[in-house]
């Protein structure tokens, strides 16, 4: 590193980072692009359900994004609120909670997610990513800044629909682990295969995979051991159906919600991964599985909660699926047409000499993309090529987990109005789902302990996985070990026995691709990628959330 790293809050109070959606150091144009739709979208998702959050605001610290809860007493820039008014708002916002929960306001949602923003964000996708490499240089730097403000309306639109996606969720699972006596932690099996985007074998490879079933030599080609791009290309030439798949997500981005990672286009053995993954894969089990446990867990319940826990399960399993779907069509797919932009520029720009390489330019700010395009001196290409490596360097060494003072304890749901206790546990229930995690590594020498997963327990030959080129190596009956999980891993989940990550808790990526699949997770470990060596010998049990390292 060139400077000092200091770690300083974003703002007064306490900050947590975001290990399940950001474990790294982000590129400064995502920094700059980031805050402002989270921001934005989370106040838009916290009014419209009445919540006493006014946002969970978002801040970063070299180039690590921290979360902030705060609450609608909390002091502003002149000091503290009006007690009068704090009362008045609570009030207010208890009437609107309990509007939401009466008039089911996520049903609205869905409908306008199905009908509107998916598909019109979709079209734009496509419309910014066609016809890069054929701009002149003036039209392609208007394309770079119309990806730019895509990318931010985006990413405000991902997190306009989070309570839609998360109030019927969490209201399901608290109501259904009082009527049971179970932790509601336990409970998300019961939506398996509820959100087919996120599963192996996707509706959008759907057309794919019944055309490669009908053709034997498609087949034959797919499983074969050529170069993976010669074989996507006799793949796409051959079977439209995988051409047309191809062209619906090469511009997605692999992994995470940076431009500094690949494209799915750019890495064809991911695409021929998914595709072998989703032929060998039964996805019909998952629905039965989760039928199943519901029905278990049903019988559970008094007879006189039966109707109502059926009603809460429908909510639930309706809008599951908006929970992975507004990511995927929005901000994953807006950035993955933003890096291709960016590395076309790039190209120009090395082929004049201005860079060393094309992707030296993704760590430059849309300014300097700018002043650089302009023929500005600085930032140099070497300048920039050391801002990656600082940024590679941060990633390396980890944030901290927290900045500032300790958290206050959430008030007592049970001290509510039951609307506002409603709403509140349910969305204080799935964030924590997804973003929580033991806050200090446990166990000892052999064991590893985290957070049960999926259950069962398997052992194998451990498998770090640390960047997209580590994923590829994965062979059959590998444990998976990473430092978190996400869209790309689905591509080699087939040949995995179990998986144990770093961070995340029980509804995050990891646990639910491992539940839908069958096999054993422990997840939010903190360091299990520091702990097991590649090749260990490895216990999953994701009933107990323990690992043990064999000798």
């Amino acid at each position: 590193m060139s400077h000092e790293v200091s770690w300083n809050a974003p703002a007064p109070g306490p900050w947590m980072q975001d290990s399940a959606h950001n474990p790294v150091s982000q590129s400064v144009v995502m920094q700059d692009i980031y805050p402002d739709g989270f921001n934005r979208g989370f106040e838009e998702a916290f009014a419209k359900y009445g919540l006493l959050l006014d946002r969970l605001a978002m801040g970063v610290v070299n180039g690590f994004t921290y979360h902030q809860p705060q609450p609608l007493d909390m002091p502003g820039p002149d000091g503290p609120k009006d007690p009068e008014w704090i009362h008045d708002e609570f009030v207010r916002r208890t009437g609107v909670a309990a509007a939401a929960m009466e008039q089911r306001l996520w049903r609205d949602a869905m409908r306008t997610w199905d009908d509107e923003m998916k598909p019109a964000a979709q079209r734009r996708h496509r419309q910014l990513a066609t016809g890069i490499a054929d701009l002149d240089d003036e039209q392609l730097l208007a394309r770079v800044h119309d990806c730019l403000d895509h990318c931010r309306a985006m990413v405000y639109q991902h997190h306009r629909f989070n309570c839609d996606a998360l109030v019927p969720v969490g209201d399901f699972m608290l109501h259904a682990a009082q009527w049971a006596h179970r932790p509601p932690q336990s409970l998300f099996a019961v939506l398996d295969g509820y959100s087919p985007v996120s599963s192996v074998a996707s509706p959008e490879m759907q057309a794919a995979l019944t055309a490669l079933r009908a053709d034997g030599s498609a087949r034959d080609l797919l499983f074969g051991d050529d170069e993976p791009g010669a074989v996507l290309a006799a793949l796409c030439a051959s079977v439209p159906e995988v051409a047309e798949y191809v062209q619906e997500v090469q511009f997605r981005l692999l992994e995470g919600f940076d431009v500094v990672n690949p494209t799915i286009g750019e890495r064809p053995e991911s695409l021929i991964g998914r595709l072998q993954a989703a032929l060998e894969v039964d996805s019909g089990t998952a629905l039965v599985r989760s039928d199943e446990f519901a029905a278990e867990l049903r019988a559970a319940v008094p007879a006189e909660h039966q109707a109502e826990f059926d009603d809460l399960l429908a909510e639930a399993r309706l809008v599951y699926r908006l929970r992975d779907e507004r990511g995927l069509y929005s901000d994953v797919s807006a950035t993955g047409v933003l890096r291709l932009a960016l590395l076309e520029t790039g190209a120009r720009l090395t082929a004049a000499g201005r860079l060393h390489r094309p992707d030296e330019l993704l760590d430059a700010s849309a300014a300097e993309i700018d002043a650089i395009v302009a023929g500005a001196a600085s930032p140099t290409a070497d300048e920039l090529r050391q801002r990656g490596d600082e940024r590679v360097v941060l990633t390396l060494a980890g944030p901290p987990r927290h900045l500032g003072p300790p958290p206050p304890a959430p008030p007592p749901l049970d001290m509510l109005p039951p609307p506002l206790a409603r709403v509140m546990g349910a969305v204080g229930f799935t964030i924590e789902g997804i973003l929580g995690q033991l806050d200090v590594a446990e166990g000892d020498g052999s064991t590893i302990i985290g957070i049960p997963g999926a259950s069962g327990v398997y052992e194998g030959p451990a498998r770090l996985v640390r960047s997209i080129d580590d994923l590829f190596l994965l062979q059959d009956g590998d444990v998976l070990v990473a430092p978190t999980t996400g869209e790309a891993f689905n591509s080699m989940l087939h040949l995995v026995g179990a998986i144990v990550t770093d961070h995340g808790s029980f509804a995050s990526h990891a646990a639910i691709v491992s539940r839908e699949m069958g096999i054993p997770s422990v997840v939010g470990t903190i360091d299990g990628t520091r702990r097991i060596a590649d090749g260990k010998r490895v216990r999953v049990d994701g009933t107990t959330g323990h690992v043990t390292i064999i000798e």
